[in-house]
C-alpha cells in the first residue's frame, strides 16, 4: 500500500518526471466490477502505481483537482464510477 508520503511525492510529478511505460492504460485495467467503490480504489492504490496519471492509448493523463477537501479516494471514486 502506498504511504501517504508516496501519494505526495507522486502528486508533485510532471509529465518529465515519469516513464510513460509504467502509467497504467485506462482500457487495459482490469477492476473487479462486483467489488465495492472501496474495494475498488484500494485495488489501484494498492498495485504500486502513480494514480495521478493514467493513459488511454497514446495519450498521457495526469490527474489532478483543485485545493479543497476533495481526497485523491474521492476523485478515484468518481474514476470509477465513470468507467466502472
Amino acid at each position: 500500500m502506498l504511504t501517504r508520503e508516496d501519494l505526495m511525492h507522486m502528486r508533485n510529478m510532471s509529465f518529465e518526471d515519469i516513464n510513460p511505460a509504467e502509467i497504467p492504460d485506462l482500457d487495459e485495467m482490469n477492476i473487479d466490477v462486483t467489488k465495492s467503490k472501496r474495494e475498488k480504489i484500494l485495488g489501484i492504490l494498492e498495485s504500486g502505481k502513480n494514480p495521478y496519471f493514467i493513459k488511454s492509448g497514446n495519450i498521457v493523463v495526469k490527474v489532478g483537482f483543485a485545493s479543497t477537501s476533495r481526497t485523491i479516494e474521492e476523485a478515484l471514486e468518481s474514476l470509477v464510477q465513470m468507467k466502472w
